[in-house]
């Protein structure tokens, strides 16, 4: 009998340890039911369901899980921690993976998902909200076509769709509160 496509699969089973220490979520609870999977709004362009990513955490078989696409398509919309009939918060087992994918630079194919979700977090980081005209152009910018949806944008601009200027509020707020924060330290 011959095995078609069996490749040499690293696993590691102290990952799932790991995980729960980082984010306090037990992955061994899931029992595969797919509800998350179910559910999940943006299943349709995952490579695999939420469900199959948490077996490969089971596994151990880390690589597989973090080099598919699900993890970059996943929108934290907490549909699948919701539907969990463990309680597992799925979402933040996969914010989780994110932030490790990150810290040890794993190389993923996932057509430029991780540069929208560190420029997605930089312009949350500053602005306390998203401001889809920054989001949009950063992203064009960096990938090298700047003016790929110019015309789509003043066309929203004018129908009152987007705002060409951010609120300002939260940035003040944010420096409000750092200043008060260096006055509790003193």
């Amino acid at each position: 009998m011959k095995i078609i496509g069996k490749k040499d699969i690293k696993t590691d089973h102290g990952f799932a340890e790991k995980i729960r220490q980082r984010c306090g979520e037990n992955v061994f609870l899931c029992y595969q039911c797919k509800k998350c999977a179910s559910g999940c709004p943006s299943r349709q362009f995952m490579d695999k369901t939420p469900a199959e990513l948490m077996r490969f955490l089971q596994l151990g078989m880390i690589y597989e899980a973090m080099q598919q696409n699900t993890i970059w398509y996943c929108l934290s919309c907490q549909t699948c921690s919701a539907r969990c009939p463990q309680d597992i918060d799925i979402a933040h087992v996969i914010d989780t993976l994110k932030i490790i994918v990150q810290e040890e630079k794993i190389k993923t194919d996932t057509h430029n998902i991780t540069l929208l979700n560190r420029i997605w977090m930089t312009i949350l980081k500053y602005m306390g909200r998203m401001y889809d005209i920054a989001l949009a152009g950063s992203f064009n910018l960096f990938t090298g076509k700047p003016f790929k949806d110019l015309p789509l944008a003043i066309k929203m601009i004018k129908k009152g769709k987007l705002k060409f200027i951010p609120s300002i509020k939260k940035p003040f707020e944010m420096m409000k509160m750092f200043s008060r924060a260096k006055r509790l330290k003193k």
